[in-house]
Formats: structure tokens, sequence, C-alpha cells
């Protein structure tokens, strides 16, 4: 198995190599990427056969990197195609081990070189896109829910609210929208998903504007004129003309 060459017993001259062409932090979370890459493969964890989930509180824990410098060295890995990010989820990677091993056996200094130039980046293109991601699939995630269906329909209503660049939800509204919403439907599911639909449709962060919304149109179809009904008979013979308007 080729994840089998980053076992302990190579991961002194492995590291040692990755140092000099990644520099230092981005040699090190590397390395963890791919211990956690194996593992997930051994106890086949792999999302669509090659990307792997990454655990960002446990890599700041064991690395002491913050969030935002694990996907700094991301983006940075991403430039040069070692890294791949799942578009559901910035936290699910796949990394192209054979690339990584090219590279480490490499001997074309320019290009080494030029390797070395995109690792320095400080703030690379990518970063600002996967956080905003991360909160929204965190927030996401966040959400207590025993019923699938209005659980997709809250999820949904999230990715609403953020599709606006300036978007932004937090937790605590997120459960003051639930709350608002239990209070009123009272355990009627089709309402509740009705509200939701509305306040994604109309992207309110307030559950209480979906309702007067809703309360609004009931009103209006309760207190709209009847529709006249003429009885409808087959015309005669004497009846039609022989004019065409």
């Amino acid at each position: 198995m080729l994840l089998d060459i980053f076992d302990q017993n190579n991961s002194i001259i492995v590291n040692y190599k990755t140092i000099q062409v990644f520099g230092l932090p981005t040699a090190v979370y590397l390395t963890e990427l791919l211990e956690i890459y194996k593992k997930a493969t051994k106890k086949n964890k792999l999302f669509d056969d090659q990307y792997f989930k990454v655990d960002r509180k446990y890599v700041s824990n064991l690395l002491n990197l913050t969030g935002e410098e694990q996907l700094i060295c991301d983006a940075n890995l991403h430039k040069i195609g070692i890294l791949k990010k799942h578009s559901d989820d910035p936290d699910i990677i796949y990394l192209d081990v054979n690339l990584y091993l090219s590279l480490l056996a490499e001997e074309d200094v320019k290009l080494i070189e030029d390797v070395k130039k995109q690792m320095k980046v400080t703030r690379p293109k990518g970063v600002k896109q996967s956080q905003r991601q991360q909160l929204i699939n965190n927030l996401k995630n966040s959400i207590e829910c025993s019923n699938y269906e209005l659980l997709t329909a809250l999820r949904d209503w999230v990715d609403g609210i953020f599709a606006k660049p300036t978007g932004f939800l937090s937790k605590t509204a997120i459960k003051a929208f639930q709350e608002t919403l239990n209070n009123y439907t009272k355990g009627d599911l089709d309402l509740a998903l009705r509200l939701v639909q509305i306040a994604t449709i109309q992207g309110y962060k307030d559950c209480q504007w979906a309702i007067n919304v809703y309360e609004k149109d009931k009103s209006i179809r309760r207190n709209v004129n009847p529709v006249r009904v003429t009885e409808q008979k087959v015309a005669e013979k004497e009846d039609l003309s022989d004019i065409i308007f």
C-alpha cells in the first residue's frame, strides 16, 4: 500500500525532505494529514473513495495550529495540486499522494524553488471562503431537530441566509427561530415546513416575519370575494349567429 511509506519508521526521513520543500509549518501539518488519511483508509472511512474528514479542533490541539492557519496551509497545498477539497465541506479533503512523493523525489532545483515560493504565501485566496463555509456547516450541524424533513428545511434556510454576501446567523439566532417556530406551529409539521419555506425564500432571520406573511396571506384568502359560477349549457342552433366577430 502506497501510504505505508509514511510508517513511523520512515517518517523522520520523509519529514526532513518535506520541511525542505514545504517549510516547517506546512510540513508538520501535511505529515499529520497523511497520518489521518492512512487511518481513514484502513478503517474504510473515506468519502467518495478518496476524500477524508479533518477534525480541525483535534489538529489544532495536536499541532498548535489555529483553524485559520490550517486553511492557509490547505490553500497553498491546493495551488500546487496536492490537496483538493470536497464541494460540500472544506473539512473534507483529498491528498494526491503520488504527486507528493514525486515532489519529494524531484531534483529540479527551479521547480522546488517555485514550490517553496508558493508555500510562503501568508494570505492565499480561498481562505475566507473556506472559513465562511466552515461557519455555515457548524451552524447547520448545531440545529437540534428530530424530524429529518424539517431539519433539512432548516439547513436550507441557513444556506439561504448565507447566500447573500452579507448574510450572517449565530447559534443563538437559530435557537430563537426554532423556539418561535415551535411555539406557533405546536407540532404541525406541514405548517412548520411552510413557515421555514417562507423564511428561506424571503431571507428572513426572524421566524416572526415569516409568521406575519403567513397570517397576512391567510387573511387575504379568507376575505377574498367568492368566485362567480355560471351555469354552462350546450348552445342550441337558434342561439348561434352566422357572424364571427
